[in-house]
């Protein structure tokens, strides 16, 4: 029979791509990971690792176990909590948000979720797009949040169910006395010699607002970055130039700034939810997806740039 703690030092050892980083991130030692392993292969009967130069490389075996070991870790931990939550008498739901989800989806949703649910706790989880499939996996979430951008999306973990939420349009802000303030839209082609103000992120989209600037023929002169979008609004209200910023993140809106829809090209963040499979899930998650959905399509509908 194989061993549950050996399959978690297994996991860390494919995540890592070695015994020796498998045995950092698990605070063990090299030669115990080792031993452990070879010990995990003579319960299996197979071989599961090829030794190369730089680490190892799984066998057909070894990818086969990696698949079902990740799903089953996956299963166990979320019957611990289940089993946890239940001896302390509270359900509880795990969601994991981005900062700007925070303005008005996430509210909104779980006002409602509570009107639906009044005796469930929802446990509220700050998780960068980008940290949401990790916090799945290790059951500190049941839903996470994440957005990509349209014109360079990502692939997805399908080990997760993902649902789309909503198409969040990016919108140009101008100073009220820039000389494009009252057009109702413009292409961001004609503000191509203007200086930017634009919203730092992490990898993969440390390089997206070039990137969507070079879509549209020109290279543009970044003045300055910022990881708060309320900084964009403030500078440019500032005048040290302009930015291009998702709808949501305009909540709340300052009354010193003018705000624009682009012209074609014009481009969007999309947000969707990533939520543990409906098999290995509690009903009162599916409902907190059901909720996140109709939300998105109030905010759809009932957001307008005026």
């Amino acid at each position: 029979m194989l061993d549950v703690r050996r399959l978690r030092i297994f996991a860390a050892v494919v995540e890592g791509g070695s015994f020796t980083a498998a045995a950092s991130a698990l605070y063990l030692s090299q030669p115990a990971v080792s031993q452990q392993m070879a010990i995990l292969e003579r319960e299996a009967g197979v071989t599961l690792f090829d030794r190369v130069p730089r680490g190892i490389r799984l066998t057909p075996a070894g990818e086969l176990l990696a698949r079902r070991t990740e799903t089953l870790l996956a299963q166990l931990a979320s019957t611990e909590d289940d089993l946890r939550r239940l001896g302390s008498g509270v359900q509880e739901v795990h969601l994991g948000a981005f900062p700007t989800a925070g303005a008005n989806l996430v509210p909104m949703a779980i006002r409602r979720y509570r009107e639906l649910h009044p005796r469930i706790r929802v446990v509220l989880t700050p998780a960068h797009a980008q940290d949401v499939v990790a916090q799945l996996h290790g059951s500190r979430i049941q839903i996470g949040l994440i957005w990509e951008y349209d014109f360079a999306p990502q692939v997805s973990d399908t080990t997760f169910e993902r649902v789309e939420l909503l198409a969040d349009p990016l919108i140009a802000v101008l100073p009220k006395d820039h000389p494009a303030a009252g057009a109702g839209e413009i292409a961001l082609r004609e503000l191509a010699g203007e200086p930017w103000i634009v919203r730092a992120h992490r990898q993969p989209y440390a390089q997206a607002f070039e990137q969507m600037c070079r879509l549209c023929g020109f290279e543009p002169e970044v003045a300055f970055r910022t990881d708060n979008y309320q900084s964009v609004q403030g500078l440019v209200a500032a005048g040290i130039g302009i930015g291009i910023v998702p709808r949501l993140s305009l909540m709340p809106r300052r009354p010193d700034v003018a705000i624009l829809n682009l012209a074609s090209p014009s481009f969007c963040r999309r947000i969707a939810a990533l939520a543990v499979p409906e098999t290995n899930r509690p009903s009162v998650v599916s409902d907190m997806l059901d909720v996140l959905q109709a939300t998105a399509v109030d905010l759809t509908e009932g957001i307008s740039l005026g």
